[in-house]
């Protein structure tokens, strides 16, 4: 007989999820032909349509009538492995941002591209950059992925589960004021269980919880941030510009002219050596005086008594900002001391008495004596009220005309002793005092 033919369908490759059709075919040799396929489950010529999921040969081979054979012949489909994709679940805070990428299995890479992306919020871009948004939580985005084999693709779902940001501000209990200012700052939030973070805008200065005190040593204005920190870690910054200012103080000064006096010349003249004041106000430490306060730049005062007087001036700027100086003021008694030259202890109770008068006297110390021509002491007094009745040594008789040598100590009530030596003359009419 004729040679028996056999004419099979050629090699293909199918992307996955296609079908395909194979068939064997024999010709010559003698009818009816028997057909042997492996896998068995096909039967006949063909044509069989076919769905790999997995490249696959298929050998078939055949034998006629008169019993003589083909060799097998091998068909091979090969099948371009599906696409597939996954995504992933994130959390973020509300606002945050997340980076979404599908990731493509490994071991199904299909064709190797390129690929195609389609994703739910309309960009075509291999990955997304998203914004977690707590009003729509969760946020769920698509992709689908195309390698333009795999029918219909691959789709990867991606899901933003978003936590609260906290909600909160702070207030401070006061903004503005003169250095060194002390301010307290409290937060206010919506949740008990929120932390605080604070930056006070001076030189780093940073504090934690609430309410906190900062302290502003130097002159200026500052931005305060507050960070707050919820359960889930969100963090809110809030911060204020410009919030606290720091007024400068001014420097008060003074000079007086003259520092010390005496009671007889009380006036004092005050020169004012302040800076960055525009207002000023005098304490005097004189407060029997009606004037003892004076607002004048350079005042002037009379002081009433002696004495050591506390003089304050307070330096006050346009802002309110105070600054205080306080220097003394020495207002000295006076002395005097007047000694007679002469008396006459006649008894008509006119010039009696020799006896020193004066202002400005401690009297506790005082002492007289008076020598004869020969120095001898003849009367001795330490009282300065009491002075020389012309008697000698206490007798009753009355010293004789002449002239007398005295001398005198006192002291003053600064403290310095004064010694004074002289001469007296004795005028009596009569040796005896009647």
């Amino acid at each position: 007989p004729n040679q028996l033919i056999l004419n099979v369908s050629p090699n293909t490759t199918i992307c996955y999820g296609q079908l395909y059709q194979i068939y064997g075919a024999a010709g010559g040799g003698t009818q009816p032909y028997n057909y042997t396929w492996n896998p068995s489950t096909l039967v006949g010529a063909g044509p069989h349509v076919v769905t790999p999921t997995l490249t696959t040969q298929y050998t078939v081979s055949v034998v006629d009538n008169n019993g003589c054979p083909t060799l097998p012949k091998i068909i091979t489909v090969n099948v371009t492995p599906q696409l597939t994709a996954t995504g992933f679940s994130v959390t973020r805070c509300d606002k945050m941002t997340a980076i979404l990428t599908p990731n493509i299995s490994s071991t199904n890479v299909g064709n190797g591209g390129p690929y195609t992306y389609n994703w739910s919020n309309g960009s075509t871009a291999s990955n997304v950059l998203v914004t977690a948004n707590y009003i729509t939580n969760p946020n769920t985005y698509t992709v689908n992925i195309s390698d333009g084999c795999t029918m219909p693709g691959a789709q990867a779902v991606f899901t933003v589960n978003v936590n609260p940001l906290p909600s909160g501000t702070f207030t401070s209990n006061v903004q503005k004021g003169c250095q060194p200012l002390s301010v307290v700052f409290t937060a206010n939030s919506t949740s008990n269980t929120d932390t605080y973070a604070w930056s006070f805008g001076d030189n780093n200065y940073n504090g934690t919880g609430s309410p906190v005190n900062a302290y502003y040593n130097n002159v200026g204005v500052y931005s305060i941030s507050l960070l707050i920190t919820n359960s889930f870690g969100c963090v809110k910054d809030t911060t204020i510009n410009n919030y606290i200012e720091v007024y400068p103080n001014p420097i008060a000064e003074f000079v007086a002219n003259p520092w010390s006096s005496t009671i007889l010349e009380p006036g004092v003249h005050f020169t004012n050596q302040s800076i960055n004041a525009n207002s000023y106000f005098w304490d005097f430490g004189d407060y029997g005086s009606s004037s003892n306060n004076s607002t004048a730049v350079n005042p002037d005062h009379d002081f009433n008594f002696v004495g050591v007087y506390p003089v304050y001036l307070v330096a006050i700027t346009d802002k309110g900002c105070t600054d205080t100086v306080m220097h003394n003021i020495e207002i000295t008694p006076d002395y005097g001391l007047y000694i007679p030259n002469a008396f006459t202890p006649d008894g008509n109770n006119k010039n009696d008495i020799f006896q020193p008068k004066g202002y400005g006297i401690d009297d506790t110390s005082y002492r007289m004596d008076i020598f004869d021509r020969w120095g001898e002491i003849i009367f001795t007094s330490d009282n300065f009220y009491k002075g020389w009745d012309g008697t000698v040594k206490g007798d009753k008789g009355v010293a004789e005309q002449g002239v007398y040598v005295y001398q005198i100590k006192v002291k003053d009530l600064e403290g310095n002793i004064h010694i004074y030596t002289g001469h007296v003359t004795c005028l009596p009419r009569e040796n005896k005092i009647k």
